[in-house]
């Protein structure tokens, strides 16, 4: 390649960067890294039969990337740059976007949603420090990613939740967002293990099921019966179905650990009281000739 070559070459990638944002090329993969910084949080998740798909269909959209040193970096589209990877393709098509630094994660956060490719714990800890970052109410955000404002604090809501809630309820196979944000509710009303184990004793299945089970018990009436909408099969109001449900604490053996899951921190502390008194009892018979 001649001197005169080369400067046209340079001047066409200027040109590209400085008057073409949003333009859309071939990029070879070994020119492309992964952010250090996603939204996405399991990467890799799902990347064979996201293989298949592209192998199948072809690459339905662009990865969007930017300018980075000699090469590009990934704003969106890892998923599908590692699937490529795992085809053995050589090249991706990319959309090269230049803009201010901050802007990325919001493009990532928006590119995200639209193709519906976060957890909803992903989702909440992404739009809370898009949040912080930019210093808007829920309602800017809201409008910023398109969603509505009851959406995004719903969804914050989630972000509220400590790691180890959060881990519960994806162990419990709590991954529907509407059920997670029922969830929260439960957390903030310190019912979070009476509401884990209600779900996985199948006594909370859907959305209403959830909302029942976090309603107040029912005010009592005269001669002390429980006023509200009953179930015709119990003649029991639904939210009391659900209670009943796991009226018996539940026990669970870990090694050496024993775990009771009570109905409220109250019979918790019951419970462990009554406990401590009856081991103490124990101890002091057997010390006894």
């Amino acid at each position: 390649m001649n001197s005169k070559t080369k400067r046209l070459g340079a001047l066409t990638d200027i040109y590209r960067r400085e008057t073409l944002d949003g333009v859309i090329q071939s990029v070879k993969l070994n020119r492309l890294r992964p952010s250090s910084e996603q939204p996405r949080q399991q990467r890799t998740i799902n990347i064979d039969e996201l293989a298949e798909s592209i192998k199948r269909e072809g690459l339905l959209s662009p990865l969007v990337v930017t300018r980075d040193g000699e090469g590009f970096r990934i704003i969106a589209g890892e998923r599908r740059y590692h699937a490529l990877k795992k085809l053995g393709r050589q090249e991706a098509e990319c959309r090269i976007i230049s803009r201010e630094e901050r802007d990325y994660w919001r493009i990532a956060i928006v590119e995200n949603l639209q193709r519906e490719n976060l957890s909803p714990g992903e989702e909440a800890q992404a739009l809370l420090r898009l949040k912080k970052q930019e210093d808007l109410s829920d309602q800017s955000l809201a409008e910023l990613v398109g969603k509505s404002r009851n959406y995004v604090t719903e969804i914050l809501g989630i972000a509220q939740l400590p790691t180890e809630s959060l881990e519960q309820c994806v162990g419990a196979g709590i991954d529907s967002r509407n059920l997670l944000i029922q969830a929260v509710q439960a957390y903030r009303k310190q019912q979070l293990p009476e509401f884990l184990a209600a779900y996985r004793s199948g006594a909370i299945k859907t959305v209403r099921d959830a909302r029942e089970f976090l309603q107040p018990a029912p005010a009592t009436g005269e001669g002390g019966a429980a006023q509200g909408k009953a179930s015709p099969a119990t003649g029991k109001p639904k939210a009391s179905q659900a209670v009943d449900a796991i009226v018996a604490p539940r026990v669970e053996l870990r090694e050496n650990e024993l775990l009771v899951i009570c109905r409220s921190s109250d019979e918790a502390r019951r419970l462990r009281d009554r406990l401590k008194k009856s081991w103490a009892e124990l101890l002091g018979g057997a010390a006894r000739p």
